[in-house]
């Protein structure tokens, strides 16, 4: 991965954590998400540069295991990077935020519904009408098949919101390359795009055999 490039507080973390794809046991999702989560947590801590994170997550097993394996790659024996959790138990129960009480510590991982609906695009109208300043991490779930773009697009506040923020980020899959790329994204227009590049996480062959057979 590349050094790091030095980006203020905050993260919110979208994944479609609990879609089981049929190649794979429940095991093998966990080992999965075991892969994925480390390297993103690695990614926060040493390419984002985050301080503080907190996840929303729902409480299935393989989401839980997600966020676990995300904990042990950003988390550090000094204690110097802090991380909370919060467990839901549906979407709609994602607060709204406000940044009149006590600031948020950084960042949320709130699960998205399995059918995106304009009341609740996963919580980004929450974020937008917070004005929330901080950085937003899209999971290669929802980055890739678009569901940034159709949010965006059913909901002109989410645009308005998405569009003004330099601070966006996401990952896709290159299983040519055999690594996942670290993005700077960009949402305008009701469309998605990649601005820059920021670094490589490399797949080693179980890793990728996994993800291959899960996309």
């Amino acid at each position: 991965m590349k050094r790091n490039i030095g980006l203020p507080l905050g993260l919110l973390l979208l994944a479609l954590g609990g879609a089981q794809a049929q190649g794979l046991s429940l095991g093998e999702h966990l080992v999965l998400r075991g892969y994925t989560g480390q390297a993103f947590g690695k990614a926060m801590a040493e390419v984002l540069a985050l301080k503080s994170v907190h996840v929303l997550t729902n409480n299935t097993s393989i989401c839980s295991a997600l966020v676990g394996a995300m904990g042990a790659g950003y988390l550090d024996p000094e204690n110097k990077r802090r991380m909370a959790v919060t467990v839901l138990a549906a979407p709609a129960e994602v607060p709204p935020l406000s940044l009149r009480r006590k600031p948020w510590p950084s960042s949320t991982a709130a699960r998205p519904p399995r059918r995106p609906t304009t009341a609740s695009p996963w919580g980004l109208r929450a974020l937008a009408q917070a004005g929330y300043p901080g950085a937003i991490f899209f999971h290669l779930r929802v980055w890739a098949p678009g569901f940034v773009a159709k949010a965006a697009q059913e909901d002109p506040k989410v645009a308005q919101y998405l569009a003004g923020k330099g601070n966006l980020f996401a990952v896709t899959a290159d299983l040519n390359a055999k690594v996942v790329r670290l993005w700077q994204v960009a949402v305008k227009d009701g469309k998605q795009s990649a601005v820059k590049e920021l670094g490589t996480i490399p797949l080693n062959p179980a890793w990728e055999d996994l993800l291959r057979r899960s996309l």
